[in-house]
């Protein structure tokens, strides 16, 4: 945790806020702060900021907002759906997301049988939080959106899309050369993670059918979060 992560709603008069919990504890004893001392505050959607420690003690560090900061990084503004993965891959989505300010990430239970995961933690109670960690590590200000689709078809939501579909599959066309086609309409775009068994028959029809372009990352197969992770590192050095 680099930045300490401050909602607006917190702030006292929009400049003091009082902290418990993680963050009082990762303040006091892993940035080994004291009172006087400066941290730097990220807050979603505002951006990043300095603030000062006007005190504390064995359960809460009050701090206070001095001035805003250059923005240490501009967000990524894609578009990115998932087949729904198991919840420790979905994590280290989740996490990857808020670090570099994806616009919006989208879960769709594509198979029978990965709708089990729908009753995990990380996607009923603490996937926002997974999310802010993110944000936490890089300084990035850009809180995603976030879709669940727990009841909704996927195939009708990827054929409203308005801008251009791009279908991760390592049997697709060349990344680097799609992106040069596409990188004009780059914040329309949705990029598209299916599950880690790769696309059924039916659904590269229903993707040729649609018209949907798919591009690879690479000739092997990767991890849904290795994948990811390659996706934005190439989208991040163009951003």
């Amino acid at each position: 945790m680099n930045w300490i992560l401050v909602y607006e709603r917190e702030l006292i008069q929009n400049h003091l806020v009082s902290l418990t919990g993680e963050r009082h504890s990762h303040i006091r004893n892993i940035l080994k702060k004291d009172m006087n001392d400066t941290i730097q505050v990220v807050i979603p959607f505002s951006g990043n900021f300095l603030f000062k420690i006007q005190s504390t003690n064995e359960s809460a560090t009050t701090i206070e907002k001095l001035n805003s900061l250059p923005n240490v990084l501009k967000p990524l503004s894609i578009h990115t759906f998932f087949s729904l993965p198991r919840p420790q891959t979905g994590k280290k989505i989740l996490h990857l997301s808020g670090a570099y300010g994806v616009t919006s990430v989208s879960f769709y239970a594509t198979e029978s049988k990965n709708k089990e995961y729908w009753t995990s933690p990380v996607y009923t109670k603490d996937t926002v939080s997974y999310l802010e960690t993110g944000l936490s590590q890089t300084g990035n200000y850009k809180l995603p959106d976030l879709h669940l689709a727990q009841s909704e078809p996927w195939k009708p939501f990827l054929k409203s899309w308005k801008g251009k579909v791009l279908i991760l599959d390592r049997e697709g066309e060349n990344f680097t050369e799609s992106l040069g086609k596409n990188q004009k309409s780059f914040e329309e775009i949705l990029f598209v993670f299916g599950p880690e068994s790769g696309w059924k028959p039916d659904d590269l029809l229903f993707f040729k059918e649609s018209s949907f372009t798919r591009v690879s990352l690479g000739k092997i197969n990767l991890r849904t979060e290795f994948a990811f992770s390659a996706l934005l590192h190439q989208l991040f050095i163009r951003n």
